[in-house]
């Protein structure tokens, strides 16, 4: 039933742009899908394996520097540089990772929210290769259909490889490094690998948006492409849908950015404390955000049907 409801919902996005959605629509539909790739991602790291990443937004300015540099002192045409953006971030995730992951809880957190800030810092202080504080210009190109099949495409493809990734061996490693990294260990498990896999494959999706991203704004610079808000919607929309579950992400980001639109242009910035308020009362509620929440007592109602028969 899942997976029908699924592939009626694919093939309805499918054939949306056939029913005249002006530019605004398609955007607003694309961004939602951009976000659920990279919330998805970002739950790869933080959610599977418990390794929460303050500076994941890194990847997604690596990823759109790397399209501007090569387009602009390489002049190579923008659609070759998408595969090398993921390659990019791959590169940066094994620099990084390797020693970072090493760390724990709250240390690690830092240490990468440090890598977002000082990766940002270099990008204003190189001008000559960068652009600096004045950034990069792409040659404009308005298609809002093709960004939306393009980001369509890989939000069900990370969903999709998330589902895989849950249901695999290498999902159960991650999740039993996150529950106990000591114990995991014990019984064989490879825990630096597993990490480090985790954290390559999210980082590189990551860049791989953040490419997309820039091309299709026509211009980036250091405080676009290393935001600090992009860090912040990660952890809320991920919270707000359930942390460590497969479609959480995907459903804390559409909640997200539908209210964000829907409330902004008739609240302003009145959304962000609606928001903050709605987000304390789910977190009280739902402790383990929507999907993990409503999950768990589902089997806890499954558990106590199946209590009472056997008391029959």
């Amino acid at each position: 039933m899942r997976a029908g409801l699924f592939a009626a919902g694919l093939a309805a996005l499918l054939v949306t742009p056939a029913f005249g959605l002006n530019n605004s629509a398609l955007l607003l539909l694309s961004t939602v899908f951009m976000w659920i790739g990279l919330t998805s991602s970002w739950n790869i790291i933080s959610g599977f394996t418990g390794y929460v990443d303050f500076g994941h937004g890194v990847f997604f300015g690596i990823g759109g520097y790397t399209a501007g540099l090569l387009v602009t002192h390489v002049d190579m045409p923008f659609w070759y540089t998408v595969p090398l953006a993921p390659v990019a971030g791959l590169v940066f995730a094994l620099l990084v990772g390797y020693p970072l992951l090493r760390l724990r809880g709250v240390y690690f957190s830092i240490a990468m929210l440090g890598a977002f800030m000082a990766m940002r810092e270099l990008a204003l202080v190189f001008r000559d290769f960068t652009g600096g504080s004045g950034g990069i210009i792409f040659k404009a190109v308005i298609d809002r259909t093709l960004f939306y099949y393009v980001f369509l495409g890989i939000a069900v493809a990370v969903v999709l490889g998330t589902v895989w990734l849950r249901r695999s061996q290498l999902g159960s490693s991650m999740l039993a490094v996150r529950e106990n990294e000591i114990g995991a260990e014990a019984r064989g498990i490879n825990t630096t690998a597993v990490k480090l896999t985790a954290f390559c494959v999210s980082g590189a999706i990551t860049a791989l948006i953040g490419s997309l991203w820039a091309y299709q704004t026509a211009f980036i610079d250091p405080a676009i492409m290393f935001r600090d808000i992009l860090l912040i919607n990660l952890a809320l929309m991920v919270t707000l849908g359930g942390l460590g579950t497969v479609w959480g992400p995907a459903l804390g980001a559409t909640v997200f950015i539908l209210l964000r639109e829907t409330l902004w242009g008739t609240e302003g910035e009145d959304f962000l404390l609606f928001f903050g308020v709605a987000l304390i009362v789910v977190v009280l509620v739902l402790p383990k955000g929507i999907v993990g929440s409503l999950a768990d007592r589902a089997h806890l109602a499954r558990a106590r049907r199946a209590g009472k028969e056997d008391g029959r």
